[in-house]
């Protein structure tokens, strides 16, 4: 049991890094466009870069997880996106800057449907959404904690030369940020290298299994570990699924408002009067608010599916979050006043996250041995709606401000909330796993 929980609290790990990784850059966005001259314009598609080969890469990388181990991709995501987010503090231009985003969306793509690969072969099937939620919480405090350690960090490290870099007419030490951030990325991919195993030590194996992973004759739990379907059928039996379509639709429609907490927030904060060194603390209350909801989310979710069944299990929790959140876009567009705002958006990032182990316990539930890559054909869709939001909300602002921003955002989580109400979760994707 310590065993299980261990890989859990590592993976979770590993996510807190990379969460730190991925929001860092919209808190230092602001002394970046200072001193590599960047427009708006430039800044959204930098922002939009990231979320556009972390999506293109879900499935292919969650397939290569499935087939070589969760541990081996994990492993390599790890030193890579860190090496990667090192380099991010050497360049000079926008160009360089564009580049060194594309890499570190494809060097993040594996991870999370690696992670699911991960729990899925280490949790029983009513334990998937407490397991996924504890790894879920792990990036979600990494994201929440990101805004304010990077904002102190990009001033403490003023006056230090670190791998030749030094303060440009920013007057803060992003580079350094960046550079320390890697150093610390590399150490915990050994970390995980040495701790974590693809499979529990007692499981027996086989090329199939029967829903709920049953137990064999000597009571030791069954899972299957046969060679998943080559990278086209996996996609092949994905993107004939209705039900799939409709796993990343709701991932599409939701991760367009929600991408604004890290991306564009510190943009509307700024807007609204705040200042540079309050930014991060504002943006990381706001995250922490939404980590009460990953909290708690895990527990929500087996108990509804207990209860209601893997049909409306999953279903009911996702809907009920995504109508909750647009709720809270509903009240950004229309209050003046911004403690009002800052608290509804840390009810909205709690909603989404109430949901989230939902999501990641669906694709457990219905992806069979493949759902490294299922769990990626949802995610891969929903980052493109990452990648296509601070783009589309970008030129929203400019025509009608930040109102119609989170108008736009209330109308996206209902189409989510509609997409999550048609997730079946009581057979499996793949007829060979049924």
């Amino acid at each position: 049991m310590s065993k299980r929980y261990l890989i859990v609290g590592v993976t979770a790990l590993a996510a807190m890094l990379m969460y730190i990784d991925r929001v860092c850059f919209s808190t230092l966005l602001g002394p970046i466009q200072t001193d590599l001259g960047l427009t708006e314009r430039e800044r959204a598609r930098i922002l939009g870069a990231f979320f556009f080969t972390y999506a293109l890469l879900q499935i292919p990388i969650g397939s290569l997880a499935d087939r070589f181990g969760p541990r081996l991709v994990l492993t390599v995501s790890i030193a890579a996106w860190s090496l990667v987010t090192a380099g991010t503090g050497l360049v000079y231009s926008f160009g360089a800057l564009l580049a060194v985003r594309f890499l570190l969306g494809v060097t993040e793509a594996g991870a999370y449907p690696a992670a699911a690969g991960l729990v899925k072969r280490w949790a029983k099937p009513d334990e998937r959404g407490k397991f996924s939620s504890a790894v879920a919480l792990g990036g979600r405090v990494g994201g929440a904690i990101a805004p304010t350690l990077t904002a102190w960090l990009a001033v403490a490290l003023i006056g230090m030369t670190i791998v030749g870099t030094t303060v440009g007419d920013s007057g803060k030490h992003w580079r350094g940020v960046f550079l320390l951030y890697g150093v610390c990325g590399l150490v915990v991919a050994a970390i995980f290298w040495v701790i974590v195993r693809d499979w529990p030590p007692t499981v027996e194996t086989t090329d199939r299994v029967a829903p709920g992973n049953p137990s064999s004759q000597s009571g030791t739990p069954v899972i299957a570990v046969g060679p998943p379907r080559p990278f086209l059928q996996q996609l092949g039996v994905l993107g004939r699924s209705r039900r799939m379509w409709f796993f990343g639709g709701l991932q599409f429609c939701n991760n367009i408002p929600w991408a604004i907490l890290i991306t564009l927030l510190p943009a509307f904060l700024q807007d609204r009067g705040v200042a540079f060194e309050s930014v991060g603390d504002m943006q990381s209350l706001i995250l922490f608010v939404g980590c009460g909801g990953m909290l708690f989310g895990g527990i929500v979710s087996d108990y509804v599916r207990r209860k209601l069944g893997a049909r409306r299990g999953r279903s009911v929790p996702i809907a009920a979050m995504m109508t909750g959140c647009a709720l809270m876009c509903a009240i950004v567009s229309t209050t003046p006043a911004l403690w009002v705002a800052i608290a509804a958006l840390g009810l909205m990032a709690m909603f989404q996250d109430t949901g989230l182990p939902s999501v990641w316990a669906f694709a457990q539930d219905v992806g069979g041995k493949n759902v490294g890559a299922a769990l990626g054909f949802g995610n891969m869709l929903g980052n493109f709606g990452a990648a296509l939001s601070p783009i589309i909300l970008t030129e929203v602002k400019l025509l009608g401000g930040w109102e119609a921003v989170f108008v736009v955002g209330a109308v996206s989580y209902i189409c989510a909330a509609v997409c999550g109400s048609m997730l079946d979760a009581s057979t499996p994707i793949d007829p060979e796993d049924a």
